[in-house]
């Protein structure tokens, strides 16, 4: 009985409340024969090795070209530099040229009556002032945020810029004045601050794709400036933050999380030559949130952007070459408070954390009262079956397999993100090869992409009453990366119609999420367009901004009858709830959609990163128009 309680305790205890298990990694279901190759597959693997074996890679220590010096362009490349500015390739050089009157930037083409934005609503610099301007009547008008959804975009940005961010960082805003909604007291959030910093470096990336607005560049590139300090301060190689700022440093709200008393956060650590102060205990939800946003962040980006890109792929490559590591090291075992045994295991899959080793072993500490009270020191893992670790405890042998199909596709989805900020990069041919050798090959106990993705074929969701209903969107992100950019034809076609169509859409297909809904729409070939329709429709009764915690009492609403038997206050699950009527949290697409009661709370409110990323994704593939069009932001 008591092997049995301290298996549970350190499965549930590694699997982490807040990591992409949800109740996704749960499910034990055949995944099914593979699916016939897709058609629309590359004949051949771009990401293999080059063909001549004997082709000397470049010093993998070497160092990217210099990021500052004038880059090359090719013809295909344009960008806005500002509302009336394009930049253009010419003959492998850059050229400025303003676009004629009645006409402006979009996409880096000059575009008759139509512009994108080249600053945030609301910024001031010097003595100008950023404002909506219509360049067909050659005049400033005001942003409709309630009947305008690019409109309200803009407004959502603005209120995230102005009041939700703190060090670069997005947390949530609580105010002392509402219903003026101007003095924020307290940003919460904060312990999960690099999950939605990465969703809004996502955001502005779609956005930078779908409109080539010079600010969107500009706020994607501080967004990876401060993601790529989160990705070092620490020390230890690919170990993420999920929050930092310089030591000491003053905000006029209270950053809740960030006390240095507290045991997760480390205050005065070195870094680059400055101090700073960090949240540590990352969870693999983190992850997932960053590398949508490096990803996407990297494909928007274009030559003249390498100095951000380089970041993006130091950062990228090191947490993927950590993971590829087996390594031995002592793990010190504590039930309720008494030591029982050190022993030595190989891991692979995980990130050492040495401010928590404790005199070089990692800690797992159980107590058999309380699992919340329970936890493990010294590393952050990422494997898709949990047993390889646990069956070397003494004692644990004979544990069964514990896989897990949302880490196996986030596994997955990190590979394939390192293969791409790698591709033509002749500096790091050499160890984008390893990369690649190793998804493809790898041996011994955790296999390679073969092996995962069988555990990822395995998708299920298992929660009751919408329980754990957020570990769905920290798997359906690193899919949208995995189904993206896999190129092998035969896992591709597996990817896509057995664990996307097959077992994802078939979960999500009546929940009336939009984020879901473009992600499916966009990477399956089949999908019907009404989906991306559908979607846009609901997604345009987001209400606008502040996304105050309003009260929610849709019980009585016949629309919303019959009720789900055996949940409180839900309707019925073969529906769900519309997008204008939702409960108000703090990413509507990782909370689950048949709520029909809820309190307020008018001095708490959320970002907006779930319209955000939503509204650009359907913006980026024309799912959603443009319902302003000819308006842009324009210093004044």
């Amino acid at each position: 009985m008591r092997s049995r309680i301290l298996l549970v305790a350190i499965a549930l205890i590694l699997a982490g409340c807040e990591s992409s298990s949800g109740g996704n990694d749960n499910g034990t279901m055949d995944g099914g024969a593979p699916a016939d190759a897709d058609p629309n597959a590359p004949d051949a693997d771009p990401n293999a090795p080059d063909a001549d074996p004997n082709a000397p890679d470049a010093d993998p220590d070497a160092p990217d070209a210099d990021p500052n010096a004038p880059a090359d362009c090719t013809a295909s490349e344009g960008r806005c530099i500002d509302y009336q500015t394009r930049r253009y390739c010419s003959q492998g050089e850059w050229q400025d040229e303003q676009c004629p009157a009645g006409s402006g930037c979009v996409a880096g083409a000059c575009v008759v009556g139509a512009c994108s934005d080249e600053c945030n609503l609301g910024d001031t610099n010097g003595g100008a002032h950023c404002e909506l301007y219509d360049i067909d009547s050659s005049s400033w008008v005001i942003a409709n945020a309630m009947n305008s959804t690019h409109d309200r975009a803009r407004v959502y940005t603005q209120w995230l810029r102005r009041d939700s961010l703190a060090f670069g960082g997005v947390g949530n805003a609580r105010y002392s004045d509402a219903p003026t909604y101007n003095n924020v007291v307290y940003l919460g959030g904060i312990g999960d601050s690099a999950l939605w910093t990465g969703n809004y470096l996502a955001a502005e990336a779609l956005r930078l794709k779908a409109t080539g607005a010079a600010d969107a560049r500009a706020n994607l590139i501080e967004l990876v400036d401060t993601l790529h300090l989160w990705f070092n301060v620490s020390g230890d190689p690919g170990l993420l933050a999920r929050f930092a700022m310089p030591a000491g440093a003053f905000h006029p709200a209270t950053l809740g999380d960030m006390q240095c008393s507290e045991a997760r956060v480390f205050c005065d650590v070195d870094y680059n030559g400055s101090q700073y102060d960090y949240i540590g205990d990352i969870s693999r939800d983190q992850y997932q949130g960053v590398m949508v946003g490096y990803a996407l962040a990297y494909e928007a980006l274009g030559s003249d952007d390498e100095a951000t890109r380089a970041l993006i792929r130091e950062d990228v490559v090191e947490l993927v070459e950590e993971l590829m590591k087996e390594r031995t090291v002592p793990v010190k075992i504590v039930v309720n408070g008494t030591p029982l045994s050190t022993t030595n295991i190989t891991l692979r899959f995980v990130l050492l954390d040495s401010r928590e080793l404790n005199d070089g072993s990692l800690e797992l500490r159980l107590d058999t009262n309380s699992l919340e009270n329970s936890n493990v020191l010294g590393f952050r893992e990422f494997a898709p079956n949990m047993a390889h670790m646990i069956r070397q405890i003494p004692g644990f042998g004979i544990t069964p397999d514990i896989r897990r199909s949302g880490t196996a596709i986030m596994l997955m989805s990190f590979f394939q993100v390192a293969l791409k900020v790698t591709e033509n990069i002749p500096a790091y041919a050499s160890r984008r090869n390893a990369i690649y050798d190793y998804y493809t090959a790898a041996q011994g106990e955790g296999g390679n992409a073969n092996d995962w993705l069988e555990i990822a074929a395995e998708w299920v969701y298992t929660g009751s009453c919408g329980d754990g209903y957020y570990g769905n969107n920290i798997t359906m992100e690193p899919m949208y990366n995995l189904v993206r950019l896999e190129t092998d034809p035969g896992r591709l076609a597996t990817i896509r119609n057995d664990v996307l169509h097959g077992r994802m859409w078939n979960e999500f297909e009546n929940t009336k999420n939009c984020f879901f809904s473009f992600i499916y729409a966009s990477t399956f070939p089949g999908a019907s367009t009404s989906i991306a329709s559908d979607a846009a429709l609901q997604l345009a009764g987001f209400p606008p901004p502040p996304r105050v915690v309003v009260a929610v009492d849709l019980r009585s609403t016949a629309k919303y009858l019959p009720h789900e038997s055996g949940c409180t206050d839900q309707t019925d699950h073969d529906g769900a709830v519309d997008v204008a009527d939702r409960v108000v949290g703090d990413f509507m697409w990782q909370r689950h959609p048949w709520g029909l009661f809820s309190l307020p709370d008018l001095a708490g409110t959320f970002p907006g990163i779930d319209y955000l990323i939503a509204y650009w994704l359907g913006r980026k593939e024309n799912y959603i128009s443009d319902d302003n069009e000819g308006t842009c932001l324009v210093w004044r």
